[in-house]
């Protein structure tokens, strides 16, 4: 997505001079704001079609979720950029890039592994608790707490579903990017706490593997071509850990209940 606001707008709409700008999503833009000794993440969401009832709602929600593994939700309110008015999301700024850049650097230790999927699994719990699915877990959503895999923290919480998902229910002719999204979820249909499990599985997978489980590198496939691929599980390498190869497996399971729930997850990573 281009860039929607300039350095110079954020810089006035906000009132510090110290702005940077993060990135461009389908329906909001993420600027770094530093001012006397606070250091955040302004989320900008610039398309009017965002629903301000519903925002409303979702905000009242992340406000029940308490986890180190999900972003810390600090503000809302409306800001007048370069003369539109927008809802604006301030959460922590989190130091050390993202998930994807991480798996682009290297593989993680054993160690790493177990404790990136613990991380992901409790801040979803921490979710799902407070009601709320992510529905769009990847691994560009996913930053790292000093740049560390143990310490992964699941942003945008959810607001994907703010979006027209008619950009996913259209089948475009071919895909050329990876996609974390379960199948039930492309296919149009109702998200589940089990979609989120999928999106875990997937992002393991890549994780361990610097490879998407079903999608090669800069590879195009037919949609018809890509389902084929969700109905049979990918092969996982030898060598992870059983925990870890047993968890990709099951949230990898394009039968719905056989992904389980994120509480028996965590349970069967902690070995009980």
């Amino acid at each position: 997505m281009e860039q929607q606001f300039t350095t110079e707008e954020i810089a006035q709409a906000v009132g510090f001079p110290a702005v940077t700008y993060l990135g461009t999503g389908a329906f909001g833009e993420a600027w770094r704001v530093q001012a006397e000794g606070r250091d955040a993440a302004y989320k900008i969401i610039y398309r009017d079609d965002s629903g301000s009832e519903r925002l409303k709602r979702e905000i009242q929600s992340y406000r029940r979720v308490a986890s180190t593994n999900v972003v810390r939700l600090d503000d809302a309110f409306r800001l007048s950029v370069g003369g539109r008015q927008c809802a604006t999301l301030v959460f922590e700024y989190i130091d050390g890039g993202d998930l994807a850049d991480a798996i682009s650097r290297g593989r993680p230790t054993h160690d790493q592994l177990f404790d990136l999927a613990s991380g992901l699994l409790n801040g979803l719990s921490a979710l799902h608790v407070a009601d709320l699915l992510h529905r769009d877990l990847k691994p560009a959503n996913i930053a790292l707490r000093g740049g560390d895999y143990s310490h992964p923290v699941i942003l945008d919480l959810g607001l994907a579903k703010l979006l027209d998902v008619e950009s996913i229910t259209r089948y475009p002719q071919a895909i050329g990017t990876p996609t974390y999204m379960a199948p039930e979820q492309l296919l149009g249909k109702r998200a589940m706490r089990a979609s989120d499990l999928w999106a875990v599985g997937a992002i393991l997978y890549e994780a361990a593997t610097g490879f998407h489980p079903f999608l090669a590198p800069g590879e195009t496939v037919t949609w018809e071509e890509f389902f084929d691929r969700l109905k049979k599980k990918p092969s996982i390498p030898d060598g992870l850990p059983s925990e870890i190869s047993d968890l990709i497996d099951r949230c990898l399971s394009d039968v719905i209940h056989k992904r389980g729930t994120v509480d028996k997850a965590i349970a069967r990573l902690k070995g009980k």
